[in-house]
């Protein structure tokens, strides 16, 4: 296909594509730039394609990595500081004003969920790093100090059967909802009062940009690029991973706080406004793609 085509670039995203592109792009000499958003070794195989990923990226021209973390992890793979740069991802605004409030009471009548049940969201692959275990962790301690709490997990993995069952033993299973993979998660996230983000790992998590642009407040786990988003007790609130007491007890804090919460939500839609607006993003991304081609000339 790049042997055919008159191609002035190629940007990919992912080992795959990186493994592919990169000898394929110096072969055809056309410039190459890869976007990392992290590298997750959950068994042998990713192990083994994340160090060639690695391996090639050497020889990628530029490469733009979506948190300062990944960006440490680049530099001592080997790869030269000058050919890095960091472009943290954006959102486009999707919802305002009445149209949150309607879809918020649509999915919460399909649901089954009262309006007045502050309801805990988590969105994401259901997988070890994600760290969703202590998200159910902090459910088993909610259940003995806060009243009218659910917790619904939308997305779908590995884990997800050991999640269910996690759920069961603790005694909480009914209060829990499991969705499975949604395609439409935007349309979801109006119902949920907080997202939980108890991730072990992460480059600057979508999920997190979506629900901050539209006011909900945040309680995640100060890894990877969230706490470059996230200034904990403004705009959202950070937690040590794997900490579910902090978790459990910053749920029950702005469920009793509407005052905090408030001021988090605002204050979460004007950091996305104002740093993670998507318009900008395409800027970043378009003045990296400037730079190489005149380097290239």
């Amino acid at each position: 296909i790049l042997s055919r085509g008159s191609y002035a670039l190629v940007h990919t995203h992912g080992y795959f594509a990186d493994i592919i592109a990169t000898p394929v792009c110096k072969l055809l000499r056309i410039p190459h730039i890869s976007t990392c958003h992290g590298f997750i070794s959950n068994d042998k195989n990713l192990m083994i394609y994340n160090a060639l990923d690695k391996f090639v990226l050497r020889f990628c021209d530029k490469i733009i990595a979506v948190s300062s973390e990944i960006m440490n992890n680049l530099l001592i793979s080997g790869i030269d500081a000058s050919r890095i740069v960091i472009v943290q991802n954006a959102i486009k605004f999707s919802y305002v004003g009445m149209k949150i409030k309607a879809q918020r009471q649509y999915i919460r009548r399909f649901l089954s969920i009262g309006q007045e049940e502050f309801l805990v969201g988590f969105v994401g692959r259901l997988s070890k790093e994600k760290g969703v275990q202590y998200l159910i962790e902090a459910g088993e301690l909610l259940k003995g100090i806060a009243e009218n709490i659910k917790i619904i997990i939308l997305g779908d993995g590995p884990k997800r059967a050991d999640l269910m069952n996690l759920a069961k033993s603790k005694g909480i299973e009914e209060t829990i909802i499991f969705t499975g993979f949604q395609n439409n998660v935007e349309e979801w996230l109006p119902a949920f009062d907080v997202l939980v983000l108890p991730s072990l790992t992460e480059g600057t998590p979508m999920a997190l940009l979506e629900a901050m642009s539209l006011g909900i407040p945040v309680i995640a786990s100060a890894v990877g690029g969230i706490p470059q988003i996230v200034e904990s007790g403004v705009n959202g609130i950070l937690v040590s991973p794997g900490d579910y007491h902090g978790i459990s007890e910053k749920i029950v804090m702005l469920k009793n706080d509407p005052t905090l919460l408030g001021k988090i939500s605002a204050e979460a839609v004007n950091t996305i406004r104002k740093k993670f607006d998507v318009i900008e993003w395409c800027k970043k991304i378009e003045r990296e793609y400037n730079k190489l081609l005149q380097d290239e000339v």
